[in-house]
């Protein structure tokens, strides 16, 4: 194996999020100005990348589509950037959720998405908002909101079911969610440290 360097060494980075298939690796990037989505062959050189103005918090792979959440800088709304990877160089479609700039505007900081399993429709996680917002990703539009009323870090949805479980952060705990109209069904009762990630199997 040997390194392959990414970007200039001058720009600090991190990596948000990294999303693979069996033709490229993709991964998402948060720097000081903003983020950078990029598409990797399976040899490490870079194919494509795209400056985005907010800043990423994570990526998600789901078919032909990138879905990558982003919060705000000084200049910029929050939302998510949804790229074709079918296309040569893809460019986003933006679908913007919050506005922290506006008047009555708080932050939201979409941080998750999950996938339903006709691939058409993506729940998006707001940890500060405590909130889920609902995407039709064929027409990138918002389509609901479910006030949750409880910060969440990630969203896993149940197979053949209206339910979800999301995990959270801040409280260290899991919680029921019906994805009909967003009530919160339960939280367990645990003192101890959860992990954010977690698996659900069928």
């Amino acid at each position: 194996m040997s390194l392959e360097l990414l970007g200039a060494p001058a720009a600090k980075a991190s990596c948000v999020g990294l999303a693979a298939n069996a033709e490229a690796i993709y991964t998402a990037w948060e720097h000081t100005a903003g983020g950078t989505v990029m598409g990797l062959g399976t040899a490490g050189t870079i194919t494509w990348q795209y400056d985005i103005a907010g800043i990423p918090t994570n990526i998600l792979l789901v078919e032909d589509r990138l879905i990558v959440p982003f919060t705000n800088t000084a200049f910029t709304s929050e939302g998510i950037a949804l790229f074709d990877i079918s296309k040569n160089r893809p460019s986003p479609a933006v679908v913007t959720i919050q506005c922290p700039s506006c008047p009555s505007g708080l932050s939201a900081y979409p941080c998750h998405a999950a996938v339903a399993a006709d691939n058409k429709t993506a729940y998006i996680v707001n940890e500060d908002g405590a909130s889920v917002f609902v995407i039709d990703l064929e027409t990138a539009q918002v389509i609901d909101r479910l006030t949750i009323g409880r910060s969440l870090s990630r969203l896993y949805l149940l197979p053949d079911s209206h339910l979800a479980i999301g995990t959270s952060n801040l409280f260290a705990d899991l919680s029921l969610i019906d994805l009909t109209g967003g009530p919160l069904l339960a939280i367990t009762n645990t003192k101890r440290q959860l992990l954010s990630t977690i698996a659900i199997l069928p």
